[in-house]
């Protein structure tokens, strides 16, 4: 079961090729892709991006050499999940490898890690943004994180801030998934594979990077304020005990379809509170974490602080196929992207829509099927309100197109 795409090259040289297999032997898998990326001219290529599900963590790095030998890339990007797509297949659940080969002539790459025994330094600026490898003209951070092992709720904030309040340099990526414990994820990047921590590569230069968060959940009751909160728990809201409050929203929405609940009640927050009406866009929405026994609040994952407001969610397959669509509208006025990087919640795929490839079927049809890869994440990583955040339940779509002054 191997798939493969590719782009025609642009003017500047720019072009992709992507290929997926199903094999469940990794160095099968590996040199089915390998071959099939080599045919389609991804040689040398400037950036590799390689996504294997966790039926091949043990083999990680010998698939990962078996590429290199093949390809040469000059950078390598990666993880494992619980489930990859790439192409027209969506593997979820099932043994999977998708790789693609990025050609960027105009770009610069510069390939980063922390791990817990060297960090990144997100309490020293200036040691960050070098350590990054930020400049002026940098497009785009690609960025993987291990999530049992990277403060991630710190080292967001920190490099939202170092390209100014106003326009931090957008962060696209997501959460390595499929381990259940620490140490159990791997994450690449060029000739290394960890097991802990962060991987990224900065993208400056000549390239058009855009990117679409497409949330898949919709609000439920109204728009609240939270009046008492301890530490990353909610427990008041309008003035009453926030657990009170949640389930009667809970009951309001099981009136109307008691399959909304199935995926649990989330909490939207709102990203600007100087709007007087909120809508599509405007939470920043993530799961409730736990109701602690004789408590009145419930946990969530981030620090909450009285007078924020919030509004509950659901996951809604119908409003996460809108959204999509809508978001997707507006790329039809402009040039097909010659590659595209997909990172999709793990609660989404057959979880939500009761079928795999909804996402990345939607993807290939509205952008004229560019080459695709991409994973399913414990945590997607994209600017929504201008800042960038950790989502949950939300497709992060990477566009790559050659700089509009090079296009024909």
């Amino acid at each position: 079961m191997l798939s493969t795409s590719s782009s025609i090259p642009n003017p500047d040289g720019s072009r992709a090729c992507s290929a997926t297999s199903g094999h469940l032997d990794t160095r099968t898998a590996a040199l089915e892709v390998g071959h099939a990326l080599h045919d389609a001219g991804g040689t040398g290529c400037d950036l590799l991006l390689v996504f294997c599900s966790y039926h091949h963590t043990s083999a990680v790095a010998d698939a990962v050499e078996t590429l290199r030998g093949v390809l040469a890339p000059k950078h390598v990007i990666g993880c494992t999940a619980e489930s990859i797509l790439g192409d027209d297949q969506e593997l979820d659940g099932i043994a999977g490898l998708s790789a693609m080969c990025i050609s960027m002539p105009g770009a610069r790459l510069h390939p980063f890690s922390g791990t817990p025994s060297a960090p990144l330094p997100i309490s020293r600026p200036d040691e960050l943004v070098h350590r990054v490898g930020m400049t002026e003209d940098t497009r785009a951070i690609l960025m993987i994180a291990d999530p049992f092992s990277t403060p991630i709720t710190r080292l967001l904030p920190a490099m939202n801030s170092l390209a100014g309040e106003d326009e931090p340099v957008p962060i696209l990526g997501g959460m390595a998934s499929g381990a259940s414990q620490p140490g159990h994820n791997r994450l690449v990047l060029d000739a290394q594979v960890l097991d802990a921590g962060v991987v990224g590569i900065a993208v400056s230069g000549d390239v058009d990077i855009e990117f679409i968060v497409s949330q898949g959940c919709r609000p439920v009751g109204e728009p609240l304020v939270i009046t008492a909160a301890e530490q990353n728990m909610i427990t008041g809201l309008g003035g009453r005990p926030a657990r009170a409050v949640l389930d009667e929203v809970a009951m309001e929405v099981a009136r109307e379809d008691r399959s909304l609940l199935q995926g649990g009640m989330l909490v939207g927050s709102v990203l600007d509170e100087y709007k007087h009406r909120f809508g599509r866009g405007d939470f920043l929405v993530r799961s409730i974490l736990g109701m602690p026994k004789g408590s009145d609040g419930f946990l969530v994952g981030e620090q909450p602080t009285p007078g924020q407001t919030i509004q509950f969610h659901v996951r809604d397959a119908k409003t996460a196929h809108e959204d999509l669509h809508l978001l997707l509208d507006a790329q039809q006025l402009q040039d097909r992207p010659f590659a595209a990087l997909l990172v999709t919640c793990n609660g989404r795929g057959h979880r939500l829509f009761g079928h795999s490839g909804h996402d990345l079927s939607i993807v290939r049809q509205r952008l004229d099927a560019p080459p695709v890869a991409g994973f399913f994440a414990a945590g997607e990583l994209g600017p929504i309100g201008g800042r960038n955040h950790l989502h949950g339940h939300t497709v992060a779509l990477t566009l790559f197109r050659s700089p509009s002054n090079l296009r024909e």
